[in-house]
Order: structure tokens, then sequence, then C-alpha cells
């Protein structure tokens, strides 16, 4: 292994964003990051837009023995194909029009340290094989050179979907699947551990507003729990931005976060309208023909709805639902004998 960059060892990786969060989805990652950075493999980072692949990364990298090497990340989905090879390789003067300069590619650039391969699973064909021979040989040559030269360089791949679906479709090659493949980390979505969202809104505003006093209006954490994030931790870093543009006195409040009125908070089931003639039942009040339900009834199918919710979510697993609701699994078995959830096997 070469000599470590001083300029890169002294990088801010400390201060680069964490992956912060104490739930047990998150105390576990951690712990398999910890063992997986103890080796050399090549990790496969599976998870959802915006959970936090590149931290993994990062993470994997800087408590391994490559730490004070380069770490460096690539977008594979953002670089044109024609200029894959340059980029990855590097490239001689006079290789291609307007390479004027010699120019070491991304291996070189990672020599020592870890190269991260973010949505690998775009790369054409073409590249996957060139990538392949790469990872065999542990060379590289450039774009127009007639020399190989040695890379150390250790993988790390990211996708949203995994791997395994790409070689199903047969747009990812198997061979290099088996080469990137050879350990999976799973990235939890930031639904299935919404106890963390106190602890991320935290160390979100802390890094967006250094310095600055920032609370939570009361009903905001609440509004968030309720929310499914579709685009995960990235989603609500953007929600907190946007809110501290909003934010008046130092305080968050709920019409600033901007979070879709429809689409996106789970809503609870309504009461269906009764017809104009039709008997209300006894103890429910009616104000200008809309039936109220009694506050005890509407709040027990509310929590029954959101049961259902996390159960329907967690494929009935009962301590994932059971994590996603701040629950124990017994305090969950018990709510569902109460409001008479029967099991269901999905």
């Amino acid at each position: 292994m070469p000599s470590p960059n001083p300029q890169t060892a002294a990088s801010g990786l400390p201060s680069a964003p964490q992956l912060a969060g104490n739930s047990l989805p998150m105390q576990a990652l951690r712990a398999q990051i910890g063992r997986i950075a103890r080796c050399g493999a090549p990790v496969a980072i599976r998870g959802e837009s915006g959970t936090g692949k590149e931290l993994a990364a990062r993470a994997i990298h800087t408590q391994g023995a490559r730490a004070s090497f380069p770490f460096i990340a690539v977008n594979c989905g953002a670089i044109p194909e024609a200029l894959m090879e340059a980029e990855f390789f590097g490239c001689r003067p006079g290789a291609y029009t307007g390479a004027l300069h010699e120019r070491q590619g991304l291996f070189q650039a990672a020599h020592g340290g870890s190269l991260l391969l973010d949505e690998v699973d775009d790369l054409p064909l073409a590249m996957q094989v060139k990538l392949l021979r790469v990872l065999q040989e542990r060379r590289v040559r450039k774009l127009g050179g007639s020399s190989d030269e040695a890379v150390d360089v250790r993988i790390l791949c990211a996708s949203q979907h995994g791997l395994a679906r790409g070689v199903a479709a047969g747009t990812f090659r198997q061979d290099l699947f088996y080469r990137l493949n050879v350990i999976e980390l799973a990235l939890p979505p930031l639904r299935e551990r919404r106890g963390d969202l106190q602890v991320l809104c935290e160390a979100i505003l802390a890094r967006l507003a250094p310095g600055q006093v920032v609370s939570l209006a009361p009903p905001v954490l609440a509004a968030l729990a309720a929310y499914a994030f579709p685009g995960n931790v990235r989603e609500l870093e953007n929600m907190l931005e946007r809110a501290l543009a909003f934010a008046d006195g130092g305080v968050i409040a709920l019409d600033g976060l901007g979070l879709p009125s429809a689409a996106g908070l789970t809503p609870l089931r309504a009461a269906p309208a009764l017809p104009e003639r039709q008997l209300c039942l006894p103890g429910m009040a009616v104000c200008d023909g809309a039936p109220v339900l009694p506050l005890d009834v509407y709040l027990r199918q509310a929590e029954r709805d959101m049961i259902m919710q996390a159960l329907v979510q967690a494929c009935y697993h009962r301590a994932r639902a059971a994590r996603q609701l701040g629950l124990s699994v017994r305090q969950l078995r018990y709510r569902m004998q109460k409001l008479t959830i029967q099991e269901v096997q999905p």
C-alpha cells in the first residue's frame, strides 16, 4: 500500500455528515459497518434514494485500514458513456479530440484508498466488461496508452434496488455481480426508523445553522412521524433547510415544512358519510348534517389504522412494525388484542 496523502488524511472527514440515529436498525447497521471495515472485500450497499449510501461507504472507509488514503465517490449514471473510459482509467494526450494533457482516472486517484461506484447498475454493459477486467487484474491502462499500471483500490458500490435485480433483468453482468457483491449491506429507509427523527433533526439543524438555537414547534415532530418520506433522510434535510428560511425566532413551524397535504401524509380513515335521513349511532353528535364521532371512538379507529398500516409496511413482521411505531413487541401485542386486530399472514 502506498504512503498516505497528508492532504487527504487531514481532509475534513470528521466534520462530514454521519449516520445519525439510535434506533435498533441503526445500531445493527453501525455494528455491521464496524465488522465490514476490518476486511478488504468489496461491498455492495443497497438502499433507497436518500438513505445515506455514501455516508455508509465513508464510514466503512474511515474505520478501516485505508482511512488515511483517498476516498473517491463517483455517480456512474452522471458520466456520459463516451467519456467513461477516460474518467475511470485516465487518458494520454491525443487519445481523443480535446485530450491535450495526460490525465489520471478515478482508479489512480483512489490508489491505496477506496472507490465508491454509486448507482453502479447504471453502467453500460461495455463498461462493465472493462471494469471486470480491472477488478480481476488490479491493473488499468489509460485511454491511448500502451502499458498497464497497478492500482490498489477497495471497491465499494451502491444501488437502490440491489445488483441481483439487474442480473435478473439482463442489464448487469453476472460475473461482475459476483465480483462486487461479496458483502451486501442493506440500509433501512427512514420509515422503518421513525424513532430517529428527533436525533436526525437535531443533527441536520446543527449542520445547517451552526451556532444558532433552532427548535421545532410541538406539532412538527408528530407531523414528520406521520409522513412516508419517499426521499428518506435527504428529503428530511431539504424540508428542514426550507423551514429554516421561514423560521420565526428560531422556531420551525408546521407550515414551514411544506409537507404535502394529501399525497405524503398518511390519512386517517374517514368516517363514512351518512345519508341525510339516516339515524346516528347513540352518542354521536351531528353538526350541519355531518356526523361527529365521539373522541374515544375516533382515537381508537385512528390507532387501529396506524397499527394496520405499520403491519402492512412491515409485511406483518411484528418486531419491525413495533419499531416503526416506537413500541415494544409486547406493547404492540397488547394494543392489537385491545383493538381486536387479527394476525394476518401476507
